[in-house]
């Protein structure tokens, strides 16, 4: 259980003065004053209010609101942090790159669809900052020759197995590199391995396979 207390008074002549009476009340940003929280006086004529926090889930940053200007309370531009801090009380731009460490974020922190591509400014992600695999000609095993790189003149497919293992088939994307006809011919999952095959088209005048496969999770 967590506790808040403020003191409320006034100064006159260097002596404080208590203020007994006032309707204080804690309100999460967007409520109104009727949702907020009262807090009580501590004794008669006292001043000091203060309030009981029981739950988890009440928590994190609130707003002072006060009667002394009006009725139905306004803001007395005083803020709290009660517990745990939550998201209502981190402001744009109060954190920054330098504020967190390598490693504190993980995937198992982001929940589910909280960033989508509203988040992120044009030209903000780079495929350094992708999840993929990048394979090329040395990873590709020639079905006649069995050499790699594969021939282009005696081969007529190129196998691939992925290093790293998927839930569903990636997104397979071929980028050729030599003068002769390579594509796509097949990709097939073996539970969450999965196996890329190219096809050896028209050749012109290449020797050896050249090539690389960008393989992007889905």
């Amino acid at each position: 259980m967590f506790k808040f207390g403020i003191s409320y008074y006034t100064m006159e002549d260097g002596v404080r003065l208590p203020q007994s009476g006032v309707d204080i009340r804690l309100l999460r940003p967007g409520e109104g004053w009727n949702d907020g929280k009262k807090l009580r006086e501590q004794g008669p004529q006292s001043g000091y209010y203060e309030i009981a926090v029981e739950n988890e889930a009440d928590c994190g940053y609130y707003e002072i609101w006060d009667d002394l200007n009006a009725a139905q309370g306004r803001f007395s531009g005083k803020s709290c942090s009660i517990g745990k801090l939550d998201a209502r009380g981190l402001q744009n731009n109060c954190i920054y790159s330098n504020h967190v460490q390598d490693g504190a974020i993980t995937a198992g922190k982001v929940a589910n669809n909280s960033i989508g591509a509203n988040h992120l400014q044009e030209a903000q992600l780079p495929l350094s900052k992708l999840v993929f695999e990048l394979q090329d000609e040395k990873d590709g095993i020639g079905d006649r020759s069995q050499g790699s790189p594969a021939s282009c003149r005696d081969d007529t497919s190129i196998k691939h197995r992925l290093k790293q293992k998927y839930g569903q088939e990636p997104l397979v994307i071929l980028i050729n590199r030599c003068n002769c006809h390579i594509y796509l011919g097949d990709i097939r999952m073996e539970g969450d391995q999965v196996n890329v095959t190219l096809m050896i088209g028209n050749n012109f005048d290449a020797q050896l396979a050249d090539y690389q496969l960008l393989v992007l999770p889905l």
